[in-house]
């Protein structure tokens, strides 16, 4: 099994189609046709069920082209690492609810003290950045899940409640009850988050709920679907701290808390580490300023 065989396999998963594959890979349609085959002899699995009506991959084939795309992903990262032009850029993945808080500040100090590097920030859920340093895309990613990275010294811990449009909740009393809580209609995570398990007994499907179940796929869309008055939701307050203070959204009294919760570096690629420990020392100044700014909902935590 090559590269060249399995670039051919995910093409062809892509396109369903031997001559666009081909085109698009510069070669001829048997040649096409040989490296898969090579693949499938290779692996012992049939990948392609030639029976279908179409073009049509078998359950193997399917599992293959998602490995597939991670190998020539990690080929493309590691080329990219490998050129001089790309030697002095970092690429920095912060999960959501970093990249709205102290992300901002972080961004300004990078530019202010390292001009000369080029710095790729990527916002995103913590499954989206975990398969982005598994491609290999990511120099360093601060997530609220996995193992502290070798060198990370520091977290920033956030305060979860439940919050609110005064609308939606307005006759109910205070403090709320989980079940109190459940009659609302909720805002929520996919369960891909970290936040789900924490509040996943008040997103029931049972028949006789009284309330819809709303969901969004980041934390920015669940804050603005708060502003919206979809219904209530348990985040981290200081992405709403604004909007409390004005009282456009309340925050909800329960009777039952929420743990808080912590991001921290997960990743750092030790091949770059001077310029990764470069980016690491003003990401600690700038998220404990940030915190000091922000304390009522937020606070610095050294490990």
């Amino acid at each position: 099994m090559n590269l060249k065989q399995l670039e051919a396999f995910y093409w062809l998963s892509q396109f369903g189609n031997h001559r666009q594959t081909a085109e698009y890979l510069g070669l001829t349609q048997p040649a096409v046709s040989a490296r898969i085959t090579a693949l499938e002899k290779d692996l012992g699995k049939t990948l392609i069920d030639r029976e279908a009506n179409g073009f049509a991959l078998t359950d193997q084939g399917l599992e293959v082209a998602e490995f597939a795309v991670q190998f020539l992903n990690l080929r493309e990262a590691m080329l990219g690492r490998l050129q001089d032009r790309h030697k002095r850029g970092v690429s920095l993945g912060l999960v959501g609810m970093a990249g709205l808080t102290w992300g901002p500040r972080l961004r300004k100090a990078l530019l202010s003290e390292l001009p000369e590097m080029t710095i790729d920030i990527y916002v995103g859920s913590d499954l989206q950045l975990r398969r982005l340093v598994e491609a290999g895309t990511l120099d360093a990613a601060f997530t609220a899940t996995g193992d502290r990275a070798r060198g990370a010294d520091f977290a920033v811990r956030y305060e979860v409640g439940w919050v609110a449009r005064a609308d939606v909740i307005a006759g109910c009393a205070q403090p709320m009850s989980p079940d109190d809580l459940r009659s609302l209609p909720l805002v929520h995570y996919p369960k891909t988050s970290p936040l789900f398990n924490p509040v996943a007994d008040y997103v029931d499907e049972m028949a006789e709920r009284s309330a819809p179940r709303h969901y969004g796929n980041s934390l920015s869309a669940i804050c603005e679907m708060v502003r919206l008055g979809y219904g209530a939701s348990a985040l981290p307050l200081a992405a709403l701290e604004s909007e409390i203070a004005s009282g456009k959204v309340v925050e909800i009294a329960a009777t039952e808390g929420l743990a808080p919760l912590h991001v921290a570096c997960t990743h750092a690629n030790r091949a770059r580490r001077k310029q990764v420990g470069q980016v690491l020392e003003l990401a600690r100044e700038q998220a404990r300023a940030w915190c000091a700014e922000h304390g009522r909902y937020s606070s610095f935590v050294d490990l």
